[in-house]
C-alpha cells in the first residue's frame, strides 16, 4: 500500500553546492544558524510539534493497547494535513477490506479439485471465491496422487476460474494416509523437551522409519487417569504423501503453507456449521470414500471406509451433485445407507455416546435427490445438508445462489481455509 507523502523540491544541478544543503545560503554569506525552539518549550516538545501525524484512514482492527495522547502543536506552527492512502481516497467505503488476510483451502479429491478462499476480519469470515475443477480419471486414487501434472493443471484451472492468486494455502491429506496416536506425557516438560520426547515415542508407535515420516503433535489436556500427565495428539504420515501435494501445488504455481488431515479440517467446519448444538454426527459422502464423524465440542471421533458411489449418481464436478431429475439406482443407495449405519454405530461406541439426534451430510453425495429424506427415515435422525458457510459474509463478486448449491461439496475445502487462520493465531 502506497502512502502519499509530501515531496521535497528537486535540487537544481546548476546551483552552487551550498544550495544542496539543508540550510540554503547565498554564496559568500555566513551559514545560517539552525533554528532553535522557543525558550518556553523543551527540545523534545519542539521536535514533536514539527512532525506530521502519520494517521492513515485505513484502520482495520481495534488496538487494545493504551496509546498516550499525541502532543499538541503550538498555534504558531503550521501542522501539515493528515497523510491518507491513495486507495482510501478512491474507495473510502471498502478501504478497510484491503487489510483482510486470506487463506485458500485446497481439497484434492478423486473426481475434482475444490478451492475456497476465505478472508477474516476480527472473528468474522467472508467468502471471497470458490471453484470446482474436475481431474482426469485415475489421477487421484484413494487419496494418492498418481499424476501430479494433471492435478496441478486442475488446481491452476480452479484458481483461474475463481479469479484468485493465493498467497496462503492449506491443503488436506486423506485420513487413511495418516497415523494418529494419543500419548501420555509428563506435564512438567517444556516445549523443547516435549518435542524430543514425542519424537522418541513416535519411533515406537509408527510402523515406518522415522526419517521417512512427517510428524506433528499437539498437547490436548491433562490426562483423566493421571493429573501429572498431559494427553498429546501425535499425527504422522509418510513424507511422500506430503511431497505429492507439494509437487502438484508447485506445478500450479502455488506454495503450500499448511498440510492438515482432512478430518481435522472438517472438524473445524462442523463446529461452525453445528451452531454449538452438540454432540452431532457428520457424514462426508465422496465419490470413492465415505467418512462419518462424531463431534462433541473439541473432541471428534472419525471412521472412514472406501465406498465407490456409482458414477451416474453424480453430475459433473462443476455442479457438485446429480443431474436434475436423475434418480440413483436403489441398490446403490441401500448399500450407502447400510454403510452409514455401520459407521455411525462405530463412532457412537468409540465415543461412549448412546445416541445423537442430528446428522449433517456433506460431500457430493449429499446432493443426491431424495437421499436426505431416505437417510432420515432409515437412521431415525434429523438429517440436514451441512453448510459450512452459515453466518459468513459473501463477497460481492461471488454468486451466493451458486455457493449455496455447491456448499456440501465445498465443506472440506472451507474447513481447510478456516484451519489456515488457526495457524496464524498459533
Amino acid at each position: 500500500m502506497r502512502l502519499l507523502a509530501r515531496k521535497r523540491p528537486k535540487a537544481d544541478p546548476a546551483a552552487p553546492t551550498t544550495a544542496r544543503l539543508r540550510c540554503r545560503c547565498a554564496p559568500g554569506s555566513p551559514p545560517a544558524q539552525p533554528r532553535r525552539p522557543p525558550t518556553d518549550q523543551s527540545p523534545a516538545v519542539a521536535r514533536a510539534s514539527k512532525r506530521a501525524p502519520l494517521r492513515s484512514a485505513l484502520v482495520p482492527f481495534k488496538v487494545s493497547t493504551v496509546v498516550p495522547a499525541p502532543l499538541q502543536a503550538p498555534p504558531s506552527l503550521e501542522v501539515p494535513p493528515t497523510v491518507v492512502s491513495d486507495y482510501a481516497k478512491r474507495n473510502p467505503g471498502t478501504a478497510k477490506h484491503r487489510f483482510r488476510r486470506r487463506w485458500l483451502g485446497l481439497d484434492i479429491g478423486s473426481s475434482a479439485v475444490k478451492v475456497v478462499e476465505l478472508s477474516r476480519l476480527d472473528e468474522s469470515y467472508r467468502v471471497e471465491a470458490f471453484a470446482i475443477e474436475p481431474v482426469p480419471a485415475g489421477s487421484v486414487v484413494a487419496g494418492n496422487i498418481s499424476d501430479a501434472g494433471a492435478v496441478g493443471e486442475a488446481i491452476r484451472a480452479a484458481c483461474r476460474r475463481a479469479g484468485v492468486k493465493p498467497r496462503h494455502v492449506c491443503a488436506g491429506i486423506r485420513n487413511s494416509a495418516v497415523v494418529t496416536k494419543t500419548l501420555e506425557m509428563d506435564a512438567t516438560l517444556d516445549d523443547r523437551e516435549l518435542e524430543a520426547e514425542v519424537t522418541r515415542e513416535a519411533e515406537r508407535h509408527i510402523p515406518f522409519p522415522i526419517e521417512e515420516v512427517a510428524i506433528d503433535f499437539e498437547p490436548l489436556h491433562l490426562s483423566a487417569r493421571d493429573p501429572s500427565k498431559v494427553d498429546v495428539l501425535l499425527v504422522a504420515c509418510r513424507i511422500e504423501h506430503v511431497a505429492q501435494r507439494q509437487e502438484a501445488a508447485d506445478l500450479a504455481g502455488l506454495s503450500l503453507d499448511v498440510v492438515d488431515v482432512e478430518s481435522h479440517a472438517a472438524h473445524h467446519a462442523v463446529v461452525h456449521a453445528a451452531e454449538n448444538r452438540m454432540p452431532v454426527a457428520f457424514a462426508d459422502i465422496g465419490v470413492a470414500t465415505s467418512t462419518v464423524m462424531l463431534v462433541d465440542g473439541e473432541s471428534a471421533i472419525t471412521r472412514e471406509e472406501q465406498f465407490i458411489l456409482r458414477p451416474d449418481a453424480l453430475d459433473d464436478p462443476h455442479a457438485g451433485g446429480p443431474r436434475s431429475g436423475h434418480v440413483v439406482e436403489t441398490p446403490n443407495l441401500d448399500s450407502l445407507l447400510a454403510l452409514l449405519t455401520r459407521l455411525l454405530r462405530l463412532v457412537l461406541l468409540a465415543g461412549q455416546v448412546e445416541s445423537v439426534d442430528r446428522l449433517l451430510l456433506a460431500g457430493g453425495g449429499a446432493a443426491i435427490p431424495g437421499f436426505t429424506e431416505r437417510a432420515a427415515k432409515h437412521l431415525g435422525l434429523a438429517v440436514e445438508v451441512a453448510d459450512s458457510f452459515r453466518g459468513m459474509a459473501v463477497s460481492a463478486r461471488t454468486d451466493r445462489a451458486s455457493l449455496t448449491e455447491h456448499a456440501p461439496a465445498l465443506f472440506t475445502a472451507a474447513g481447510l481455509a478456516v484451519r489456515g487462520f488457526a495457524e496464524v493465531r498459533s
